[in-house]
C-alpha cells in the first residue's frame, strides 16, 4: 500500500499528541501528504492511518541557463533547456560531444561505432547504447558522427568474382557440400546454378547479413536481386526465413524452391519405405508460415504442414552431395 503507517512516523514520541502536532507541521509545511483512501486511525484527534513523504522541489534555473549557454550549434539546447534533469545526466556525453564536433568541424572518414565512441568518449560503448538517444536530444543528424555498425562477418564462398545466384544455407554440413561443389566448379546445384553460398548459423543471418551489405564485393552486392535463402522443414527454420527476410524489406528474399523441393521428396520416398522423419526439438514455437508458403503450392503446403502436426520435421541434412549433383 502507497504511504508510510503513522504509527511508524509518531513511535518516536512521548506522547499520541506530541505525535499529533508533528504530523500536523509536516503537513503544514508540504514535506507528508494523507493517504485518504487509508482512512482515520480511530483516535482522537483523528490522524489518517499512512501518509507519503512529499518530494522538495528542485530549482532548475542553473541548470536550464548552464545547458543554454554551454550547448551551441551544430547542437541544439532546446530540449535540455525543457528537460534539465535530463541534461544534468547526460552533460559528461554532451559535452564530449561538443568537444568533437568543435574539433571537427566536416565530416571525417567513417570508421566503426565503438572506435568513434572511443575517440569521443573515452568509452567505446556509450555511441551504440546512448547516441541515437543524445542525438535525436540534441537535434543532430547521427549521420554526421561518420561511423558504421560492426557485425561478426557472413562467410560467403564463390565459385568465381563474378556475379550470380546467392544461396544462404541455414545449416553447416550442407553449406559445407555445397561451397565443395562450387569450388569443385560445379555448374548447378540441385539443377540450379548457384554462384556463391553463405553460412547462414541459424538466427544469426539477421545479423551477419549487414556486413555482406557493407563490406562484399561489388559482384556480391550486384547478386542480391533475388537472395535465395534454404533451411531446415521445422517451425523454427520457417521461422528464420521470415524473420530475415522482414529485417531486410529493401531486398526480394526468396525460399530456395529446389532445396526445399527435393527434401519433401526425399521425405516422402524415405516415408514410403517405412522410415520416419525426426522428431521435433523442444521449444519450438508453432508458426503459420503464412509469407514462406505463399511461394509454394497447396499440395506442398499440405505435406509439410501434416508432418508438422504428427510433430515431425525435415532437417536439411535429408540431402547430401550425391543429391545435389542432380
Amino acid at each position: 500500500m502507497i504511504g508510510i503507517p503513522v504509527e511508524e512516523l509518531i513511535a518516536k514520541f512521548d506522547t499520541y499528541q506530541q505525535g499529533v502536532d508533528f504530523i500536523e507541521k509536516q503537513v503544514t509545511a508540504g514535506k507528508l501528504a494523507p493517504v485518504k483512501s487509508s482512512g482515520f486511525n480511530g483516535k482522537r484527534p483523528p490522524l489518517y492511518q499512512r501518509y507519503r513523504k512529499i518530494k522538495p522541489k528542485t530549482d532548475h534555473t542553473p541548470l536550464v541557463i548552464q545547458a543554454d549557454r554551454t550547448i551551441h550549434p551544430p547542437l541544439s539546447a532546446a530540449f535540455y533547456k525543457k528537460h534539465p534533469a535530463q541534461f544534468e545526466q547526460d552533460q559528461f556525453m554532451i559535452y564530449a560531444l561538443q568537444d568533437w564536433l568543435d574539433a571537427h568541424p566536416d565530416f571525417c572518414e567513417k570508421i566503426s561505432c565503438n572506435e568513434r565512441s572511443f575517440e569521443i568518449f573515452g568509452q567505446e560503448k556509450v555511441l551504440a547504447r546512448h547516441g541515437e538517444r543524445l542525438c535525436k536530444n540534441l537535434s543532430l543528424d547521427i549521420s554526421r558522427l561518420a561511423f558504421y555498425q560492426t557485425c561478426e562477418p557472413l562467410f560467403v564462398v564463390s565459385k568465381s568474382s563474378a556475379p550470380g545466384n546467392l544461396l544462404i544455407v541455414e545449416n553447416l554440413d550442407p553449406f559445407v557440400s555445397i561451397r565443395n561443389l562450387l569450388q569443385q566448379k560445379q555448374p548447378t546445384v540441385l539443377g540450379f546454378p548457384i554462384q556463391s553460398v553463405a553460412y547462414g548459423a541459424g538466427r544469426r543471418i539477421e545479423s551477419t547479413f549487414m556486413d555482406l551489405l557493407q563490406f562484399g564485393s561489388d559482384s556480391q552486392k550486384q547478386s542480391l536481386n533475388p537472395v535465395y535463402y534454404w533451411g531446415d522443414l521445422d517451425y523454427e527454420g520457417v521461422r528464420i526465413y521470415e524473420s530475415f527476410a522482414s529485417r531486410y524489406p529493401d531486398l526480394s528474399i526468396v525460399p530456395w524452391k529446389p532445396g526445399y523441393l527435393a527434401m519433401i521428396d526425399k521425405a516422402r520416398e524415405q516415408m514410403t519405405a517405412g522410415k520416419t522423419m525426426p522428431i521435433y526439438k523442444e521449444g519450438q514455437i508453432e508458426t503459420e508460415g503464412a509469407v514462406f508458403f505463399s511461394y509454394f503450392d497447396q499440395a506442398f503446403k499440405d505435406q509439410v504442414t501434416d508432418l508438422w502436426k504428427q510433430g515431425r520435421y525435415i532437417p536439411q541434412e535429408i540431402l547430401n552431395v550425391s543429391h545435389y549433383k542432380t
